[in-house]
């Protein structure tokens, strides 16, 4: 089982529309499939989203960051707070735990 992420994108920034919420603008990027269920990362990223409203004003910018190399997919909403900006985020394993025979290095440490 692979869920695509900016399909769950999609569905959390139509859902929020539809409530009423802020403006949310979403990043270009390459596709990304994560080995988990669908629903469990689109409560994730629908709390994001509830988070970053209430943290700041004016619209949520959510950016996927999926960088070689790292283990996990990170997608982090920026929001507006007075003259600056906070950016909260969450992230998701690319591996389901317990399959990878050696794990990753930065394991080791």
């Amino acid at each position: 089982m692979r869920t695509c992420v900016h399909c769950v994108i999609a569905r959390v920034v139509r859902l929020e529309a539809v409530a009423g919420g802020s403006d949310i603008r979403v990043g270009h990027g390459p596709p990304v499939t994560l080995p988990h269920a669908g629903g469990a990362i689109f409560r994730a990223l629908r709390a994001l989203v509830r988070e970053a409203r209430a943290a700041g004003d004016g619209p949520i910018k959510l950016r996927i960051l999926d960088m070689p190399g790292w283990s996990r997919v990170e997608i982090t909403a920026t929001v507006r707070v007075g003259r600056g900006a906070r950016v909260l985020g969450r992230a998701f394993d690319r591996h389901v735990a317990g399959t990878l025979e050696g794990g990753f290095l930065e394991g080791l440490a």
